[in-house]
This record gives C-alpha cells, structure tokens and sequence, in this order.
C-alpha cells in the first residue's frame, strides 16, 4: 500500500488470533502440567511448582484461571468427565456383568492413577462445586445402572448395592505392600477381580451391617 506522500505502507498484522491461539496452548500447558501434579502429589501442590512444570510464569496461570483451585477444579472435573464417558461406554456392553466390571475397573485404576482425584472422590468436609456436584450426580446414576443390569440379568447378588459397588473401587488404594509382601504394579487388578467374584450371584455369606450410606453435604 502507497501512502499519500508516497511511501511504502507495510500492511498491519492482526495480531489477536495469534494471541488467542497462545493462550490457548498455555491453557493445554497448564492443564497437563496440573493433571500429572495431582497423579503424584495430591492437590497440595503450588501455583508456582505447577507454572514451572508447565513452563509457564506463575503470573499465566493466574492470568488464565484466577486461582490455583480454579485451576485444580478444571482438571478434576476433567477427569470426572473422563468417568463419566468410560460409565456410559461401559452400559452399552451386551453382557451386563463385564459392563459393570469394567467399569470398576476403569474407576479403580483411575484411584490410584491420580492421588488428587482420590482425594476429591473421599472429600466430605465441605459441599463441592455445583459443576462437581453435578458430575458426582452423574457417575452415581451410571453406577446405579449398571447395577440394576447386573442384577436384572441375575449376574449381580441381590443384597450388594450400588453403594457397594463404589466402596469396592476404592479397595486397592492401599494394598499394595503388607507384611513384607510386595503385590507389585498389577496387583490391584488380582484384589478387584476377587472381590467382584464375592459379589457375583449366587454368594454364599449374607452380608454383615448395613449398605453404604449415600452422604448428602
């Protein structure tokens, strides 16, 4: 472009879309940086370590979220999210027992893969947020389906709830070393599948106590 007093104009450069697509991928940065935080440490974990590990100045990542537990509540809500479409995949299976199984499966793995969603799942000292309420609502309801189709094929003992069912993911949390006595990376997979066997029907001790309680905060 010529100007008026005859010089060459250099065209101006939208520079938003760049900014926008940098932001963006400092957003995936962080994101990530936090999920594998919390898979090894927990949710006590620093703004700063988590900038750091994303390669970020702590300053983006307040820039982009506001807080450090907004941050932690997207990803959280991310892996509730990742549940939820394991929990739906696993209601399309034609046999209703290994839809009900691998789900428990897929939520214990999930447990001891990520030490912060561990935490969350046992939190009851303060009500979660609505988008984690909702999210908590959601995979309830899936674990009550896949539940009521074990049962209705008659797979399922009649006296184990769906309370049950999600007390059981957690089983393995801590099992893997006892008395000198290493179950090695995969064990968990060996202590799930027994306990799924003692709730497949027929089941021969009557179950002690009352079923889990479902807590409402």
């Amino acid at each position: 472009m010529i100007s008026r007093t005859g010089y060459l104009m250099q065209p101006e450069v939208n520079a938003a879309p760049v900014a926008r697509a940098d932001a963006r991928n400092n957003r995936r940065r962080l994101i990530a940086a936090t999920r594998e935080a919390i898979a090894s440490r927990g949710l006590d974990v620093s703004a700063l370590d988590i900038a750091r590990a994303a390669g970020l100045g702590v300053g983006t990542l307040y820039r982009r979220f506001g807080t450090k537990e907004a941050l932690l509540e997207a990803v959280v809500l991310g892996l509730y999210d990742e549940l939820c479409d394991t929990a739906q995949a696993c209601m399309t299976r034609a046999d209703a027992w290994e839809g009900l199984t691998e789900f428990v499966l897929e939520l214990a793995k999930a447990h001891r893969d990520s030490r912060g969603l561990a935490e969350v799942t046992a939190a009851c000292e303060r009500p979660p947020s609505p988008e984690l309420a909702q999210r908590t609502a959601a995979l309830q309801e899936a674990v009550i389906q896949l539940t009521d189709r074990a049962r209705a094929t008659g797979s399922l003992r009649a006296d184990v709830t769906w309370q049950d069912i999600i007390i059981c993911s957690r089983a393995t949390l801590d099992t893997q070393y006892c008395l000198g006595v290493d179950g090695g990376p995969e064990g968990w997979r060996r202590i799930i599948t027994v306990l799924l066997d003692g709730l497949r029907a027929p089941g021969h001790t009557p179950l002690p106590g009352p079923a889990p309680q479902t807590s409402h905060t």
